[in-house]
């Protein structure tokens, strides 16, 4: 048999159970009947007669980390993708001028390949327009019990409208100048006292990487006399 045949023969063999790659697990856990540890959230109007124009939406978003329900990108970039899924939060207020959710931290059955709780987001839509702003909210401090925040939305008739702004103030611009005042919709955000603190955050496959260290300089060069010493 020639060297180009049994290459050949080797390559068109069926692959045995041995050299099957570990099967990746992508499909979210079962979910917990009996969810227990919630963030309280509420979104109020500042100003009550907005919300019969404006509504309020959230989402939340779960992940993981763990390298075996991972896989790496087959193109150029070869880049690490962990399993993520976005999770409508319904509102259990019954009145107008609020929303409130129960966002659950223990949502699924942890296992191997429990899919962790990552962040919230918040939408407020325009009823009358179908224009909606996402909220620049949902950072490890802004879950804490008893936070709070501020935000101002600001609603224009253009496909270009950005989020909300609460970090930062409304830009002084003549795109957001024109605006007028009954338009920049004001709202606040409480996480209720009563909510779970956060989990420890789970170490992901990429913390096992050591960050890149900078060279340090010399603090001094020794003298051409020094090194014959």
């Amino acid at each position: 048999m020639s060297l180009l045949t049994s290459i050949l023969f080797f390559l068109l063999q069926p692959s045995t159970p041995a050299s099957t790659a570990p099967t990746k697990h992508f499909s979210p856990p079962p979910l917990n009947p009996h969810p227990k540890e919630a963030l309280h959230v509420t979104v109020s109007f500042d100003r009550p007669e907005d919300a019969s124009r404006y509504t309020v939406a959230m989402k939340a978003r779960y992940w993981n980390q763990q390298r075996e329900c991972g896989y790496v990108e087959p193109d150029w970039n070869r880049r690490f993708v962990y399993p993520e899924g976005i999770v409508d939060i319904p509102n259990q207020s019954r009145r107008a001028d609020r929303a409130e959710f129960d966002i659950y931290l223990d949502r699924y059955i942890r296992g191997t390949c429990s899919w962790e709780f990552a962040s919230p987001d918040f939408t407020i839509r325009d009823t009358y327009t179908g224009i909606e702003l996402t909220g620049d909210w949902g950072l490890r401090d802004d879950l804490n019990p008893g936070a709070e925040y501020r935000a101002i939305c600001p609603f224009r008739r253009s496909e270009y409208s950005k989020g909300c702004f609460g970090r930062h103030p409304v830009p002084d611009s003549p795109w957001y100048n024109q605006i007028p005042a009954e338009n920049r919709i004001p709202i606040t955000v409480r996480v209720s006292q009563n909510s779970t603190s956060l989990r420890q955050r789970v170490p992901g496959f990429f913390d096992d990487f050591l960050e890149p260290v900078t060279p340090s300089e010399p603090t001094s060069s020794a003298s051409p006399s020094e090194t014959h010493l």
